[in-house]
């Protein structure tokens, strides 16, 4: 991931590492941006079984938005996100 991160050339990309003993290692990639308007993308590089929702007003691929937060699974849920985000990212930068 680290190398197709930098290969990218994504401007700003940085990278932290997050370790606690006992559980796996977390990585986090934060780009800085160019607006006071903030956006997180949750990803894992598992797979995830269709399943119902966490939820029972949320539904595992219909977007909701609540108390003016969007909740869904989408294209971040099946191994993509880290991929998929940074390749927006620099094709928003281009």
């Amino acid at each position: 991931m680290d190398d197709y991160a930098q290969k990218l050339d994504v401007k700003g990309l940085k990278r932290h590492l997050i370790e606690k003993e006992g559980v796996p290692p977390m990585v986090v990639y934060e780009v800085e941006g160019q607006t006071s308007k903030n956006v997180m993308v949750y990803g894992h590089l598992d797979k995830q079984p269709y399943g119902e929702g966490w939820d029972a007003d949320k539904h595992p691929i219909d977007p909701v938005v609540q108390d003016g937060w969007m909740y869904g699974r989408g294209g971040c849920d099946d191994g993509y996100a880290f991929f998929s985000t940074l390749l927006a990212i620099k094709l928003a930068q281009t």
